[in-house]
């Protein structure tokens, strides 16, 4: 019985100094909060679960992307086509044979060309006899063998047939033909207007093609491409630095082109939001094709920027503070304006200084703002 009543005793106070302690524990605080300050006891956890960093400015290059899509640039780009209903005479290329500007494509028969150069053949014919009637009466003139008026008209005839031939002879060079070299009956030549790769030929020998077909022949010089970007409105002011651009083809995603701001928009799509931007890329081994999807990386020049670990940062009211160390185990809850993510990080526009230290993890342990 004795045995049993120590032990009796024995459990009661050690269920009571089981009490007391947690009785001891209710009524000591992790920490307390004055005036906006927040004091953690030295004896709490929580000191043990936090990580501080010190506020300092970094070197930071600001980035967005936009998507892009290849295209040839429009001056080294021809889609050539029949001025005119026609038998097609000869094709003089093939798809991807290199071209010279004025080098022959094909030849076309075509009833409306041959009415031209029969047009231009008699206006320039009329328009030598007008002058040979003119010089002949300015010596008939001189010879007193005509009137005044006489000369007058033969002058006036020559005015209006000089005229008429040089219209004709300007409609003509529309087409690639020359006064000097026309022959009655000859095909009409077309000739490339530019530089490049034939990209396409659909012309077969001998076929009658009408004058509202689809292009017959493609040139392309793809030496240099563009990429057409859609940047966002609210990255556009971002533009004013960017000192690197570089382009990630879909079909290349290994490949990093290197480009160059050719030209920014001046007017804001309303449904999308963007802004059309071209950038310029060399593309001298053919990689780059028309029509491609990609995505265009712009960097700005480095600045100097705070950045912060994003595990800092809180928010309550739409509103987003950091929890700063004042010393002593002392911490205030601090508003700031942020910016953009990079990466783990955030920048942090105003609200810190360098010098500054702020809890970088574990701030949620502390009581919101």
């Amino acid at each position: 019985m004795i045995i049993k009543s120590a032990t009796v005793v024995s459990m009661m106070v050690a269920i009571i100094s089981s009490c007391s302690t947690k009785s001891g524990e209710n009524t000591t605080p992790e920490f307390t909060v004055s005036d906006d300050t927040i004091t953690v006891s030295a004896a709490s956890p929580i000191l043990g679960r936090i990580e501080t960093a010190d506020v300092a400015m970094t070197g930071y290059r600001a980035r967005f992307s936009a998507p892009g899509q290849i295209e040839a640039i429009p001056a080294q780009y021809a889609e050539v086509g029949v001025p005119f209903s026609g038998r097609i005479i000869k094709s003089f290329v093939r798809p991807g044979q290199r071209v010279s500007a004025g080098q022959p494509l094909f030849q076309i028969s075509s009833g409306d060309y041959l009415e031209i150069c029969r047009a231009a053949f008699e206006a320039s014919t009329e328009s030598d006899q007008a002058d040979r009637a003119l010089s002949r009466a300015k010596r008939l003139h001189e010879a007193h063998m005509i009137s005044s008026r006489e000369l007058e008209e033969a002058q006036a005839d020559y005015e209006v047939k000089k005229r008429a031939a040089e219209n004709a002879a300007a409609t003509l060079s529309v087409f690639g033909g020359d006064m000097a070299s026309i022959t009655p009956g000859q095909p009409l030549t077309i000739k490339s207007p530019i530089t490049g790769t034939v990209t396409a030929n659909n012309l077969v020998n001998g076929q009658f093609v009408k004058d509202d077909a689809d292009p017959s022949i493609i040139v392309a010089d793809l030496g240099k491409v563009w990429v057409v970007a859609s940047v966002k409105e609210g990255d556009f002011a971002k533009l004013q630095g960017i000192e690197t651009v570089d382009v990630k083809i879909d079909a290349h995603p290994d490949t990093v082109f290197k480009g160059t701001i050719y030209h920014v928009g001046e007017i804001l799509d309303p449904e999308s939001r963007t802004v059309q931007l071209i950038v310029e890329c060399d593309n001298a081994d053919g990689l780059l094709k028309p029509n491609m999807f990609g995505t265009v990386n712009f960097t700005d020049a480095e600045s100097d920027a705070i950045l912060i670990s994003t595990t800092a940062l809180r928010r309550v009211d739409d509103r987003t503070y950091v929890v700063k160390s004042k010393g002593n185990n002392r911490f205030v809850n601090s508003y700031v304006e942020i910016g953009e993510s990079v990466g783990d990080s955030t920048i942090v526009k105003s609200g810190l200084v360098p010098g500054e230290t702020i809890v970088s993890k574990g701030a949620f342990f502390f009581p919101e703002k």
